[in-house]
């Protein structure tokens, strides 16, 4: 697993989704053997800042783009 950086920088949008589909499997794992409450918590908050991190990721991508203006 990679280092968490808080604001996605560093990571493409591509491997920070690949990220929270592993993350979400493993969620799905821990289901299946019943972990306690702190686990899937912990779990649930590195899913949710993953996301955040694409979410940047995504914005920074698009906002690098150069702006079409209408005619």
């Amino acid at each position: 697993m990679r280092r968490r950086v808080t604001d996605g920088s560093g990571y493409s949008p591509e491997q920070l989704q690949l990220e929270v589909s592993l993350l979400v499997q493993k969620r799905q794992k821990l289901r299946e053997v019943e972990s306690s409450r702190e686990i899937l918590e912990r779990n649930r908050l590195e899913i949710g800042r993953c996301q955040y991190e694409l979410s940047l990721a995504l914005i920074r991508r698009h906002l690098a783009r150069p702006v079409e203006r209408a005619a």
